[in-house]
């Protein structure tokens, strides 16, 4: 469509640019919505149009012989056809139609007075006002800014009412220098009527600002242009919906002190990450994450589950079990692990559109996003029907259900009254999840009348060989939680620094990195897990590998996340978490995290995703390279310098500790 600023023609064909010749793109017209005589101008009109646009060469006489319409005309109709319509396009063939409206009415003539006062003769009066006394319009322009504007921490009025602008307005009228006998102190409601509409117009410019004017909290957003669409899902992994959705229950926790007390704590907000294939119905992977909103980690999370293959839990219910032709398509079809899905159809929340989330998108899995619009279910109908049935048959059913609105009735009904022994558990509910999502996966489908795993092995059957998986030198070192950064090697000889570098306020060497000064001042882009940055790997410019590096003592033994870090960071500069030198600090954050659970939801829910996060890493901890038996890694050719120790016997710092499996501490249970 052709939505370029309205311009005027000038004698010439010319003046026109190319563009905007393009009669094919412009606004068309319903012929049959006009009367025949209207049609038959109209007609007229859009050949006389064309001719003069598409056809250089010939005249304005022949044109007027061949159509019927004077040049001085078509010169007219031209002008009101390359004029910008509210809509904000050219108006194109729609300001060829006879009679037509190109903009509203304004008055020209100057009021009278004495007519006025009698209320006759003021069509357009207000209009006219407001041109003349501009500062009559400034005045109004802000009282409608203001009546849809937040208070944000200034004392005022909210949602004047227009008597109240009224009010205001004809002092500003007085201001301005009108006298009583002008309009609009002369009328028996001094331009209220007129006023009034000029605000029912300010706030119907949008339909955002009509509904918000009344009372609405959300506006669903308009059809989107131009935007890459999911097309409609006929294989296995083509579409895939993907969401996050609160659970709608109270959890506990279960922690045990250094001394074998155990105590119950309750946590904020539990969320399940889901990924649904749109063709079959079944969902491919979830993840669970603790935390008052998911973030981008949470969502990468979610990602991998959908890709690795299935590995059930060890229940710690008895008795439950997935049922019969359940499960995940990775656990039932071979085929399907490591599958990579075509597109992913998501919503607008910050997680989803952080730039790490697309990276992994498009670089890993390597598929096409649908961005649609965020809280409208409408839009990803799927994953929002299978959020329906977690809640109805299996959030709402258990005690400690917070229902569907603070108002439920199984809200009300639920309430545990303070025991928190009532309540879910943790781990109680990861093992009730994991079935619940298997179980629905082998359950018959309305829609399409089968299972979603008997849909998923009929579209597999059909479209053999169709499916792309990730290489088998990506599955190998898989992780979408990996994020990487460029940092610079510190050291000095003359002061005795090793050579190190910094990340998130802690040194990281290893035995090579530590002998060789001459790194000193070279970059190295580093890779990390956001889950555990004891060690990260690292990467000369060029490409070649260095190796491994640790973090310094004591940051190298207890697992703990970039946010764990960046907290007990947070809380040293604030004065609130002390250790003394050498202790652990993640053991510190533990022991606060602990004594604050009771009380502090947010707490119990930290130091429960700092565990879970434990537990999903491998227990192999990283070891000397001496111990693990392999090669030592050298730097590039052109980087080799001698050993640090040919050099002198001078006391330089030594090389930072390894981690040691004995030192971790495990002080929670569930």
């Amino acid at each position: 469509m052709t939505t370029q600023p309205s311009m005027r023609v000038a004698a010439d064909r010319e003046s026109i640019p190319d563009y905007l010749r393009d009669v094919a793109s412009w606004p068309s017209v319903d012929p049959s919505a006009l009367s025949d005589t209207e049609r038959a101008v109209f007609y007229a009109r859009q050949q006389a149009i064309s001719l003069f646009l598409t056809e250089p060469g010939m005249t304005m006489r022949a044109i007027q012989l061949s159509t019927g319409v004077d040049p001085k005309t078509v010169y007219r109709i031209i002008e009101r056809c390359l004029s910008k319509h509210t809509d904000g396009q050219i108006f194109g063939f729609r300001g060829a139609i006879p009679y037509a409206r190109l903009k509203a009415y304004e008055r020209v003539r100057g009021i009278n007075n004495a007519a006025a006062a009698k209320g006759v003769g003021l069509s357009g009066a207000f209009g006219l006002l407001l041109e003349r006394y501009p500062s009559l319009e400034q005045f109004l322009l802000k009282q409608a800014k203001m009546r849809h504007k937040p208070i944000n921490g200034v004392p005022r009025e909210v949602r004047k009412s227009i008597k109240r602008i009224h009010k205001g307005f004809l002092d500003e009228c007085r201001k301005a220098g009108i006298r009583t006998h002008e309009y609009p102190l002369n009328q028996a409601m001094a331009g209220l009527r007129s006023l009034a509409e000029y605000f029912r117009r300010y706030d119907e410019r949008t339909f955002e600002s009509a509904a918000r004017s009344r009372t609405a909290m959300r506006v669903p957003p308009g059809a989107p242009e131009h935007m890459d669409q999911a097309p409609p899902a006929t294989r296995a992994f083509e579409v895939v919906e993907f969401d996050g959705h609160k659970i709608d229950l109270r959890v506990s926790l279960r922690i045990t002190d250094p001394h074998g007390f155990q105590d119950l704590v309750e946590l904020t907000k539990i969320w399940i990450l889901v990924l649904i294939d749109i063709a079959s119905r079944a969902v491919i992977g979830y993840r669970l994450a603790i935390s008052q909103e998911y973030n981008k980690d949470d969502v990468a999370a979610a990602f991998q589950a959908a890709l690795v293959p299935f590995r059930p839990r060890e229940y710690k219910i008895p008795g439950l079990a997935i049922r019969e032709g359940g499960g995940f398509p990775s656990s039932v079809f071979p085929q399907t692990q490591y599958a990579c899905w075509e597109w992913l159809r998501f919503d607008g929340a910050k997680a989803h559109l952080s730039v790490d989330t697309v990276a992994r998108l498009t670089h890993i899995v390597g598929c096409w996003p649908d961005n649609g619009p965020s809280r409208e279910p409408d839009k990803r109908p799927f994953i929002e029907r299978f959020f329906s049935l977690i809640a109805e048959n299996f959030a709402h059913r258990l005690p400690g259900t917070t229902g569907s609105d603070p108002t439920s009735i199984q809200r009300a009904l639920s309430d545990p009254k303070g025991d928190l022994s009532l309540l879910v558990e943790l781990e109680e509910l990861e093992d009730m999840i994991e079935v619940t999502v298997a179980d629905y996966n082998g359950q018959v489908h309305g829609t399409i009348n089968r299972t979603p795993l008997e849909a998923m092995g009929q579209l597999l059957a059909r479209e053999k060989g169709y499916l792309r998986t990730l290489p088998a030198v990506v599955r190998q070192n898989l992780c979408l939680l990996q994020e990487a950064r460029v940092v610079t090697i510190h050291g000095s000889l003359q002061q005795r620094v090793r050579p190190h570098v910094n990340f998130l306020n802690v040194k990281y060497t290893s035995k090579i990195l530590s002998s060789n000064p001459a790194l000193i001042g070279k970059k190295l882009r580093i890779y990390y897990d956001v889950r555990d940055i004891r060690t990260v790997k690292a990467f000369f410019e060029d490409g070649a590998e260095l190796g491994m590096l640790t973090a310094a003592h004591p940051w190298c033994y207890t697992p703990h996340s970039v946010r764990v870090r960046r907290e007990i960071s947070r809380l040293v500069r604030l004065g609130k978490l002390k250790y003394r030198e050498g202790d652990d600090p993640i053991e510190a954050w533990e022991k606060m995290k602990r004594g604050n659970a009771k009380k502090d939801k947010r707490a119990a829910t930290a130091l429960a995703k700092a565990h879970t996060q434990s537990r999903e890493l491998s227990p192999k901890l990283p070891l000397p390279e001496s111990a693990a038996g392999a090669p030592r890694q050298s730097p590039p050719a052109a980087q080799q310098v001698p050993d640090a120790a040919d050099q002198g016997d001078s006391p330089i710092d030594p090389p930072a500790p390894q981690p040691k499996t004995l030192r971790i501490k495990r002080t929670i249970t569930f």
